[in-house]
């Protein structure tokens, strides 16, 4: 038996009371794609006379959606320039919400940890401020515990295999500072209503790169680490929703 057969066996055994199970998600069409590379979607959001973050937003959820999300965490999380200094971004990608952070709070320093060797290109064009952490895809070991202010990331655990978000959501836990601020969006069970299940089943084909997270079970792992529940928001994501969530740490 694999390792990773070993941790979704041993995963799924602790879900088993919730109803839940992991599966491995694939698609084998091509038009879908969870990450989207850098060059084609530039050149895309070009020909469409928006930036690539209004691109992304009408591609993959609504127009604003970015900025209604950023607005939404800073809210919920009583974000301020007075209260965020040191950032941690998981998986910026295009830097859509990293823009807005910038703008919103200037902290002093922003790191992020980002796998796409062409995002990262693009990334140190347009944010040369920006440090950019060696990525491995499953951890955020350069940085020291107990060390940012905030932790963030957006559209990524909802693709990525359930193991693999719990080991970033302990990475979270680990290096956000006691009273720091941990906020992230995933596709939890509030967010399948009867509507959104209705266009999945219409293209179950299409909605095999999303990943579902019990949310009941997940707030409990992650008090277990110390993060408290603040409060969320539902946020939009193409053939549905996600539900940001945002912590502080006690």
């Amino acid at each position: 038996m694999s390792v990773r057969h070993s941790m979704q066996v041993g995963v799924n055994r602790a879900l088993r009371p919730t109803g839940f199970q992991l599966i491995r998600g694939y698609t084998t069409d091509p038009a879908i794609s969870p990450f989207l590379p850098a060059r084609s979607t530039i050149r895309q959001a070009g020909k469409a006379g928006k930036t690539v973050g209004d691109f992304l937003d009408s591609y993959s959820a609504e127009p604003g959606a970015t900025a209604g999300t950023v607005d939404a965490m800073l809210e919920i999380g009583h974000l301020t320039p007075d209260t965020v200094d040191r950032v941690c971004e998981i998986g910026p990608g295009s830097g859509r919400y990293t823009t807005q952070i910038l703008s919103a709070l200037q902290p002093s320093y922003y790191e992020v940890y980002e796998t796409a060797k062409d995002w990262i290109r693009y990334l140190q064009d347009t944010l040369p401020t920006l440090t950019f952490q060696p990525a491995d895809g499953h951890t955020l070991a350069s940085t020291p515990s107990a060390s940012v202010d905030l932790v963030h990331t957006h559209k990524l655990l909802g693709y990525i295999p359930f193991v693999t978000a719990l080991g970033y959501l302990d990475e979270i836990a680990r290096v956000v500072r006691r009273g720091g601020t941990a906020a992230f969006d995933l596709i939890t069970d509030d967010c399948l209503d009867d509507s959104t299940t209705k266009v999945w089943l219409t293209e179950p084909h299409r909605m095999t790169i999303y990943s579902v997270a019990p949310r009941a079970w997940l707030t409990d792992f992650l008090a277990q680490r110390n993060l408290e529940l603040v409060g969320s928001r539902f946020v939009p994501l193409s053939g549905g929703r996600t539900e940001l969530l945002v912590f502080r740490r006690t």
